[in-house]
This record gives structure tokens, sequence and C-alpha cells, in this order.
């Protein structure tokens, strides 16, 4: 067994009420402690939390983790501002064996309390963003230092992709789920194919010479599918109260549903498990860069038996696709894949559990990372 922290926001301003994100991160923590692992998680925050925001976090540590195993932390001074006291984090630190950054966190230097904490592991999850920007300016600056490098962009570094690397070494990485916190045996309740999205979430940026936007411009290729397809999709979307597209995606067969019915990990999963399966597109800069990302909601659709049909990004170049998981590129594509899966719904559900089985389980991935860092597995719970 190691003694680990692992650093993530879950109630910062940018994350705030995104059930999503908060499974994501959970489903790493549970995993951890499931290879035997001692973790302490920490958040740190640039401003003062509201209470609202500390109520959350407190909130979701309390009901999925463990509030004697978390801080909310001042990212300045290191002061705790909620969960246990900077005393019991700088405790812990001095023992630890290994610090996991799970998203890039835009800082050179390492957090308060954790200065001498090695090796430090990062977890990237924004391929085709993060090392455009980096490739422009200092990398440490986006990336910090590390001593082993993650991502879940599965060509990063690969001839299959040109992403910039900025002379690091890059793992690829699937996006971790605990298989059994997702039940294939729960009915379908929605009959349809739903994803959940924020419209224009990353804004634009160029790249060999291309113009790479947000998801909004991916999906105005497949605008007509709901038509073409001959049913309705649905859109669980993070979109202004004035945004055109409010009135424009239902008058082409899109179904929206407000972000708020999602805004606990609990009710994520309960949305997720009640679909029939996913279709979503990606955002450009994992489309354009070949990245091979694949979403962490994508990974819970896949273990609650739920299809998946996504955008193609490369990473059928590792995945198997064409049962469980569909990789399409065109509208055209996207039709005959809906109309693939309602045909043999029953083939493509068992095969999209297998995959999340084979792929995605959060012992096996993360015990195979850490004993890259040279952090032994421990005794799997």
């Amino acid at each position: 067994m190691a003694r680990l922290i692992a650093v993530e926001d879950l109630a910062g301003p940018s994350v705030l009420g995104r059930g999503g994100h908060a499974m994501h991160v959970l489903q790493i923590l549970e995993g951890l402690r499931r290879l035997g692992h001692d973790v302490l998680f920490l958040e740190y925050l640039e401003e003062p939390p509201s209470a609202a925001a500390a109520r959350s976090f407190m909130s979701l540590v309390k009901g999925w983790w463990d509030p004697g195993r978390a801080a909310l932390l001042d990212a300045a001074t290191g002061a705790s501002l909620a969960g246990i006291s900077t005393d019991a984090v700088r405790s812990f630190a001095a023992d630890a064996e290994g610090l996991l950054s799970l998203a890039a966190h835009y800082r050179a230097e390492p957090w308060p309390l954790l200065e001498d904490v090695r090796p430090r592991i990062l977890l990237e999850q924004d391929p085709g963003y993060t090392h455009v920007w980096a490739a422009g300016c200092d990398p440490t600056t986006i990336f910090g230092v590390h001593d082993l490098c993650f991502t879940v962009g599965a060509n990063v570094g690969t001839a299959r992709s040109t992403i910039p690397t900025s002379g690091m070494i890059w793992h690829p990485l699937w996006p971790p789920v605990v298989l059994d916190w997702w039940t294939p045996q729960t009915p379908v309740v929605v009959d349809r194919f739903t994803t959940i999205g924020a419209w224009r979430d990353y804004g634009y940026f160029s790249f060999e010479g291309r113009t790479l936007g947000p998801k909004v411009e991916e999906f105005e290729r497949f605008l007509d599918l709901p038509l073409r397809a001959g049913e309705p999709l649905e859109l669980v979307l993070a979109i202004d109260d004035e945004d055109p597209d409010r009135e424009r995606l239902p008058a082409h067969g899109w179904d929206l549903r407000d972000p708020r019915i999602v805004a606990r990990p609990s009710a994520y999963r309960d949305y997720i498990t009640g679909s029939l399966g996913e279709f979503s597109c990606a955002k450009g800069g994992y489309v354009g860069t070949r990245s091979g990302w694949f979403s962490d909601r994508s990974a819970c659709y896949l273990a609650a038996g739920r299809p998946v049909i996504l955008q193609s990004t490369g990473f059928e170049d590792l995945l198997p696709t064409g049962t469980g998981v569909i990789a399409v590129e065109s509208i055209d594509e996207a039709v005959d894949a809906i109309a693939e899966v309602r045909r043999d719904y029953a083939r493509h559900a068992a095969a999209a559990r297998q995959i999340a089985r084979e792929f995605f389980d959060a012992q096996g991935l993360l015990g195979d990372a850490l004993a890259l860092a040279g952090i032994p597995r421990g005794r799997r719970v």
C-alpha cells in the first residue's frame, strides 16, 4: 500500500454543479482506494469558496469518498477552507509516496504543502487544447513539472497525430470507470440516444492551417441527424439562454434538457443508465488533431451497457469499434450507426459493457499507470 495524494477540482467555479466531472474524479479516487492505497484528495482554490461551493465539496466527499481524507485548500497559502486541517495535510504529505494531478492545472510551481512529494504524475484530460497552448509558451506554465505524464489522447506522441508534445513523453490512459457503480441490468427509461455537454466551451484556435472550434461547430455537421435518422435525439446541454441555437436545435429534432438534471453524480449516473445509448460529437480540438481522445462520459455509457456512437477522434485506432462503440465521421455514417444499434440492440449493449470491462476498468488502468511510476499496486479491494 502506498500513501498517495490526488489533486483536482470538485467545487471550483468551472466545475461546480457538473455531476459528470465529479463522477470522473470520484471514480479515479475509488479506483486508487480499491488498489489498496491510502489516498488523500485535495482541491486548491484561487479565491475563497462560496458557502454553496464549500457545502458541495463536503457533501460529495461525505457521500462518495471519505471526509477524513479530503481538504479544500487556499491555493496561495495552503490554509484549509473545508475538510481536514492544514497540519493534517502537511503530516500526510510528509510521508506521501506519490502525487497525482488529475488534470493540467496551469501553474508551474507545486501546490503549497506538496513541494517535496515525488513522484509527480499528471493525468491530462484535454489533448488538442493544452498541448497546442503549451507549444506556444513555457509548457510548465500549463502542465507543471511532473515525473510521468499520461493523457487521454491515445494518439499523442505517435505518428497518428501531429499534436505537439513539448518534448515530453506522453503515455496513453483511457478514462477509468468503477464497473460496479454502473448496472447494465437497469431498464432503459429514455428510449433515445442522449448525451451531456457544454455547447461553446473552449473557444477556437489555429492548428496546421485550420481553425478548430468548440463542440457547437462539430454538431453543425450533424445538425439534421434526428431528421435523417427518423427519431429525436436528446442533449443535456449547458447553453446560454440567449444562444440562437436554443431555438434552432429543436427545429432540427434535438430535444434539449437542462444540465441541472445531472448536477450531482448520482443524477448523472441515473440519466446515463436510463438512456438507450449515446450519440455525441467531440470538440474540434480533439477531432481536428486526431488526438485519439475518448470521453469519460462515453466510458460511463459503456460501463452501463449503453452503446456509444461517437464522432471519430482517432480513438478507433486503438479501441475495438463496430459493435458497442461506433466511430463516425459523417452524418451518413451516423444514420447507419443508429439504425444498426436499433436492429440488434442486445448485441451492442453486451459489447459496450465488455469493452468497458476490458479497456476502462479503473483498477486495471490505474494499477498499470502507478506501476510505470514505480508504485506497486497494493492489495486489490
